[in-house]
């Protein structure tokens, strides 16, 4: 029997498996994808023992996966995957009691709430507020990071065992800017990686609308890419990106708090900061398993 070889980290190897694909079918997790095509699929990957009970405990519900590859394959980018109302508030409750720390200053650390008196004191603003692994190792982030339907579509994009690579927790913070910092920061997209072998999952804890600069992605920016994209690792502005990709590829990614997408990394995305309301995001990053020669 062959099967889907899921490794989350070096403690832990988490297994999907095709004897076991009609719970996936039958909770409707590969809405449009038959069990043949499901079990060919996993005929790539090794033998393990069965641990089925993977298959029928996913917090998503509804989900077609065959809509959201599509989606991957020809923008880079798929929404719909929201989290349950009780998941949203556990993590945000988290989040609002647990001290979070600057970017690389993990001395420096606060709660949310103290954040406006502590930009006083510093007389400098707190853009972003990370979260340590305390907060990343509670039950409830870890049960995302092997939820099998996030597994299921990080395994099928990648043609790949997906390896769990890392896990953020984040604020992204409101701070005062002029024009000029405002509209230089508009003009700065990136790409994360140019590697075709790595995925990340996006979940946001808050509302986010246009005036809480959320993600922004350069739809099917991961497959299309003039030679300079492909070796240069830099900044690029928006008008070098508009004019490559159009505008109408540029696109915000907002919603109510929950909405989760998945984005393949290799996609320009742009930096930037809130511009009045907070933003807090869960990311989950999974690579391929290195293939062995």
């Amino acid at each position: 029997m062959m099967a889907i070889d899921v490794i989350s980290n070096h403690f832990k190897d988490f297994r999907l498996f095709p004897s076991c694909i009609h719970y996936i079918t039958k909770n409707n997790y590969c809405k449009g994808i038959s069990q043949n095509y499901l079990v060919n699929k996993a005929n790539n990957f090794k033998l393990s023992e069965i641990q089925s009970h993977y298959f029928h405990d996913s917090i998503f519900n509804n989900i077609d996966l065959n809509e959201i590859i599509h989606s991957l394959k020809q923008k880079g980018i798929s929404r719909n995957l929201n989290l349950p109302a009780q998941i949203i508030q556990e993590i945000r409750d988290l989040a609002l009691t647990t001290p979070c720390h600057e970017p690389n200053n993990t001395r420096f650390s606060c709660d949310v709430s103290e954040k406006e008196q502590v930009m006083m004191q510093r007389e400098k603003p707190l853009i972003r507020g990370i979260y340590d692994n305390t907060i990343l190792s509670c039950p409830t982030i870890k049960k995302l990071e092997t939820d099998p339907t996030l597994l299921a579509i990080a395994a099928t994009y990648l043609n790949a065992e997906p390896i769990h690579h890392d896990t953020q927790l984040w604020w992204s913070f409101a701070v005062e800017s002029t024009l000029y910092e405002r509209r230089q920061e508009a003009q700065r997209f990136y790409r994360a990686t140019n590697n075709p072998r790595s995925l990340t999952f996006y979940f946001y804890l808050t509302d986010v609308d246009l005036c809480s600069n959320p993600h922004v992605c350069v739809l099917e920016s991961h497959r299309k890419k003039k030679l300079a994209y492909r070796f240069l690792s830099k900044d690029y502005s928006l008008q070098d990106i508009s004019k490559y990709y159009g505008y109408h590829n540029i696109t915000p990614m907002c919603g109510k708090a929950g909405l989760g997408f998945v984005e393949d990394a290799r996609c320009f995305r742009k930096k930037s900061s809130p511009s009045s309301n907070d933003r807090l995001t869960l990311e989950l990053k999974f690579a391929a398993k290195p293939r062995s020669i």
